[in-house]
């Protein structure tokens, strides 16, 4: 098994090769995805565009549940924003969600071209590396903020490679890994300090010295840090549904561990 990370999603990360692609957008995409699914929603459509998710929405019966957000706050006119206190079990159980963010669905758009893709987010870290054992290339990709290499999403391709190399002896294939893997292990450790589980707000407080936790402190949705800290609180696995999309959306439909 070897690892490809991608600090950060883009043209780069269009032309890596693998059997796996995994997408990383801690603050919030992926956590909300990862929320979706435990509360049980069916099925989750991730658009590019605002203007793509609201023609999507128009043209299914029943009504999907519009869902997004840009600049951290829920579109105009949508149903729900990106934070996972929304999707709770009474708004979303059995529902078809359409997403569209500024900067996870962006990152899902880039590794469309692989046939398995997941969405990984500390609340399912276990759980996602659970599934690497089935593949031979694996490539981390990180959403980032604004086109910028954000430190949550990277420190969570480190907890994934950590597992990885400690479950399956996996290999890093670029200095990308090796950067990811060194952030979680300056933190929480390595084979020299054991392999316990942080707790959340150990975790927490690693997030909140992120430029993302600072944009979301700035405009209230601080508690969202500690909500996607709950580091192993499921095991659903959101993954791509081949065959599924419509357009040029990619459908996620949830597999448990």
């Amino acid at each position: 098994m070897k690892l490809t990370t991608s600090l950060l999603a883009g043209s780069e990360s269009n032309a890596v090769q693998s059997d796996l692609a995994v997408v990383i957008d801690v603050l919030r995409a992926t956590s909300v995805m990862a929320t979706a699914f435990h509360h049980g929603a069916a099925k989750i459509l991730a658009c590019r565009e605002v203007v793509e998710a609201r023609e999507l929405a128009t043209s299914l019966m029943p009504r999907p549940l519009l869902c997004g957000e840009r600049g951290c706050q829920r579109i105009d006119g949508f149903d729900l924003g990106n934070s996972p206190a929304e999707y709770t079990a009474d708004r979303v159980r059995d529902r078809t969600l359409i997403l569209t963010t500024t900067n996870g669905t962006l990152a899902i758009a880039s590794v469309n071209h692989v046939p398995r893709v997941v969405a990984a987010s500390f609340l399912n870290l276990s759980a996602v590396a659970g599934r690497f054992s089935n593949f031979e290339r694996i490539h981390l990709v990180c959403a980032g903020t604004e086109g910028r290499i954000t430190l949550e999403d990277v420190l969570l391709a480190g907890a994934l490679i950590e597992q990885s190399v400690r479950r399956y002896g996996a290999q890093l294939d670029d200095d990308d890994s090796a950067l990811a893997l060194q952030l979680w292990r300056s933190w929480f450790g390595g084979e020299s300090q054991g392999h316990a589980t942080p707790d959340a707000q150990s975790l927490c407080a690693k997030l909140a010295m992120g430029r993302g936790s600072r944009n979301l402190r700035r405009l209230g949705f601080e508690d969202d840090l500690l909500r996607c800290a709950m580091i192993d609180s499921t095991d659903v696995v959101p993954e791509k549904d081949v065959g599924s999309g419509i357009g040029t959306a990619t459908a996620f439909c949830c597999r448990s561990h």
